[in-house]
């Protein structure tokens, strides 16, 4: 719940303002003056400060320049409201650090209204990085360089917390890089395995953080179809594979195999299974307020069975399940022409993705998991043919192609 404290010497504007934010679900704090409404800006750390300039004990410009002046706060935003307009106590409240105005009286809608801006802009960070991009086999070469050529690896980063999805061979890079980041700091995060073919798990082996004895990982997916999840992650490190066992990491890794939905603090994931060969899900991680869905691996059921009703209702329920996302993370690798002959595989086309994120309602869709055959300047074209499909259909989403190494801000 977000958290609002009003500092102002009126019992009445506390009360208004007071009635106004709890009516918006917002836990709301008080006080009657400058010095106490600093004790407990300090005490409680809220999101939003609404500061009276005209107080006892300490004035609101002090009050400002104490907020912006420590550290610990400077993720508060504050909002001035007094029945001094003079242009220039405006300026100088914006110089010491104030976020907004308003004069006395306000209109108590548009006073909500700013306290939802100035709210919206305290949202933790929720950040997606593509590490690994690529479907079935990695591809590294000139080729492939835009697009990258490391098997599906995406970091999700819900304010301090740290989400992996899926581990291919762009696992090992983010690796490298969550080194770097965190030096000697413990590194702590939740991988999750939509399902367990290689290009999703080959990268494990070679992820240096899980050697760290320092470091904690939780490894989320199903149970096996024939073995538990652990099984299959000790399987390929087996030594008639690899030179590594998987007991020689020494990080506190941790198989959890999934029943519900997962909470991890205020983030949530849940689950959907996919239509692929062998066991299969999406995710969908929602934290405060907004949601990534990711899709890999998926063949329409509709194409399996052309006779059925259309659009098939398992097609629906996977669209319903990544409704009104902010980003769909969908796998495609096929043109309309080449599943043809990959009918069956386990794929989605193009075609496919796009009508699922018309379907979700989504607003943004990136395209994931390109095909090894595809290279850059063959996925260029690719994107051209979306963006025009979007175009000619009246779709109001936007769409691109997942390249290594960039990020997204939802």
């Amino acid at each position: 719940m977000k958290k609002v404290l009003v500092v102002d010497d009126d019992p009445a504007i506390l009360t208004i303002a007071s009635t106004r934010l709890e009516a918006e679900s917002v836990q709301t704090l008080t006080a009657d003056n400058g010095a106490d409404g600093l004790h407990m800006v300090r005490e409680h750390r809220p999101d939003v400060v609404v500061v009276d300039l005209m107080m006892p004990k300490m004035h609101g410009y002090t009050l400002i320049q104490e907020i912006r002046n420590d550290p610990n706060l400077s993720h508060v935003k504050i909002l001035v409201t007094s029945a001094k307009t003079y242009s220039s106590d405006i300026e100088r409240t914006r110089r010491l650090g104030a976020d907004r105005y308003l004069g006395k009286p306000y209109d108590l809608q548009e006073f909500w209204d700013t306290i939802a801006e100035l709210l919206e802009e305290t949202r933790p960070p929720f950040t997606i990085r593509f590490w690994g991009t690529r479907g079935s086999i990695a591809t590294p070469g000139q080729d492939t360089i835009k697009y990258g050529g490391n098997t599906s690896c995406t970091e999700v980063r819900c304010g301090e917390q740290l989400l992996i999805l899926d581990a291919g061979t762009g696992i090992r890079v983010l690796g490298l890089s969550l080194l770097r980041e965190f030096q000697q700091r413990p590194i702590k995060g939740h991988i999750f395995v939509g399902h367990t073919h290689w290009d999703h798990i080959q990268g494990f082996p070679f992820f240096a953080p899980a050697f760290n004895p320092s470091n904690e990982f939780a490894i989320y997916s199903l149970h096996g179809a024939e073995r538990p999840l652990d099984k299959v992650f000790r399987g390929q490190m087996d030594s008639d594979y690899f030179p590594v066992l998987l007991s020689d990491m020494k990080a506190n890794v941790k198989f959890c195999e999934l029943e519900s939905e997962v909470l991890l603090g205020e983030t949530r994931v849940s689950y959907i299974f996919l239509n692929h060969p062998g066991l299969a899900v999406g995710f969908r991680i929602s934290f405060s307020g907004r949601s990534l869905v990711y899709i890999s691996d998926h063949e329409n059921y509709g194409r399996l069975a052309p006779g059925g009703p259309s659009p098939n209702p398992m097609d629906l329920e996977i669209a319903r399940f990544a409704e009104n996302a902010e980003l769909l993370i969908s796998e495609a690798q096929y043109t309309e022409e080449e599943y043809v002959q990959k009918k069956g595989w386990g794929h989605s086309t193009f075609l496919d993705a796009l009508e699922r994120a018309a379907q979700a309602k989504v607003k943004r869709l990136a395209i994931f998991h390109h095909d090894p055959s595809h290279d850059d300047a063959f996925l260029d074209r690719i994107l051209e043919f979306c963006q025009q499909t979007i175009a000619d259909r009246s779709y109001t989403f936007s769409c691109f192609l997942a390249q290594e190494g960039t990020s997204i801000e939802l």
